[in-house]
């Protein structure tokens, strides 16, 4: 009988062939979770639009970017870009989604070579096995859950890095199914240019994100179990109002006053009593339209 790591990698790579993996968070490595997905997967269930699904729903951008991404170093310098793209995934913006957030892998690749001289860039496309060797050494500290969790997260990242990062007459001889590639994307539009190629680069790009923000804040476990794994969400009002207002957008056309709340409310822009206000006025715009269908 298969072990939960097992399933785990038997799932990824399945997902492999979309350039997916089960996407880090506390609720998708319990075991309960991955049972779920191995058996939907010996069912013959289609376990792509579940993982998509979970990727660009509202809840879960709202908690990368209050848990994630403002708590990573190498990802805040570009928390306004991060912001802007994660607003075009709500809203089904798909190709300005894409060519956001797109740039935002590379850039906080640099930045973390900028803060660890032991990890250079030589290419581009030969980035995969210098991030992997170096990150390697990270593992050798972990416990045997957080290793695994490691491991398949270099898997993903191999395997991404290799296709993103791949020159152009070199990726055209691979013959891969879809356009996941940097300099298709920034000197040619390809892998933009329909609704549906750049809604699944999108996915793939966020995962990207998501996955280098997990590895960098586990190079310090006890802080990253404590403080990002074990934290309590639904107590933090910043995570509340983030939550509810991406739930609003993703049912209605976008404003320029949503906006204005990422900018003048979050953090610590404004008291709780302030916060709670506007959280008490996002579930009233929710509630007036729980009829309307989500658009994602």
């Amino acid at each position: 009988m298969k072990d939960m790591w097992s399933k785990l990698e038997e799932i990824n790579s399945v997902l492999k062939g979309s350039a997916l993996c089960l996407p880090p968070s506390r609720n998708f490595i319990e075991e309960s979770f991955i049972e779920r997905s191995y058996a939907k997967l010996k069912n013959d269930e289609n376990i792509v639009d579940d993982v998509v699904g979970i990727m660009i729903s509202p809840r879960l951008r709202a908690f990368q970017m209050e848990f994630r991404y403002k708590k990573t170093k190498i990802f805040k310098p570009y928390l306004p870009v991060l912001e802007y793209g994660t607003f075009s995934t709500i809203v089904t913006d798909w190709v300005s989604a894409y060519l956001t957030l797109l740039p935002a892998v590379e850039a906080s690749l640099r930045k973390w070579m900028e803060l660890e001289p032991s990890l250079s860039l030589k290419s581009l496309h030969k980035f995969y096995y210098t991030f992997g060797k170096y990150y390697k050494r990270n593992i050798e500290s972990y416990d045997d859950t957080m290793a695994h969790i490691a491991n398949e997260f270099l898997k993903y990242l191999k395997y991404c890095f290799k296709m993103l990062f791949m020159g152009f007459e070199e990726y055209s001889r691979n013959k891969f199914k879809e356009i996941f590639n940097r300099n298709f994307a920034l000197h040619r539009l390809e892998g933009a240019k329909t609704l549906d190629e750049s809604a699944s680069n999108v996915v793939r790009v966020i995962l990207l994100l998501d996955v280098i923000a997990e590895l960098y804040l586990m190079q310090d476990p006890e802080d990253w179990w404590h403080n990002y794994v074990q934290v309590e969400a639904e107590q933090n009002l910043d995570f509340q109002l983030r939550w509810h207002l991406y739930e609003k957008k993703a049912m209605q056309t976008a404003g320029h006053d949503d906006m204005l709340i990422i900018q003048n409310v979050l953090g610590d822009k404004a008291s709780d009593k302030k916060k709670r206000a506007v959280i008490m006025k996002l579930k009233k715009d929710i509630l007036e339209n729980a009829n309307k269908e989500p658009i994602y």
